[in-house]
């Protein structure tokens, strides 16, 4: 793995750990993280760590169906709607996972607070450019 990928990829783990742990803090009736038998740090951890993993799993995924973006604004609704069922799976999973959400409303409301907070971070590192050049050396590397 390249270093400005994995140092990327933790970068997004933390702060995807971080709006957790804050979004916690902020509407605790809502958003809980942590139960009886998990922590509230292992279980924010663990919830940022299966975020963050889907990352870069995205751009694959679109690849794969033959889907062809040509407008880069598309990319914010397609995290969106990643986040939005990764969330849904980690509530619906919350024994296991520790990510207890109130409602759907709730998921919907904090995968839009997360997608932005990607989305600037994603800006002010330059993850989006390097996600773009991996694609170009990989379609260089096929023709």
């Amino acid at each position: 793995m390249d270093q400005k990928k994995a140092v990327s990829f933790l970068t997004f783990w933390v702060v995807n750990t971080v709006v957790l742990l804050i979004v916690n803090a902020i509407f605790g009736g809502n958003v809980v993280v942590g139960n009886q038998s998990i922590s509230t740090g292992l279980s924010a951890i663990f919830a940022g760590l299966v975020l963050t993993a889907f990352i870069p799993l995205a751009p694959k995924a679109v690849e794969q169906t033959g889907f062809k973006i040509k407008n880069q604004n598309v990319w914010p609704a397609i995290f969106l709607s990643l986040n939005i069922v990764t969330l849904w799976i980690l509530k619906r999973l919350a024994v296991v996972t520790g990510l207890g959400i109130a409602s759907i409303l709730w998921v919907i409301i904090l995968a839009i607070i997360i997608t932005f907070v990607e989305l600037a971070v994603a800006k002010t590192t330059g993850a989006m450019e390097a996600m773009e050049e991996d694609k170009k050396t990989a379609k260089a590397k096929t023709e």
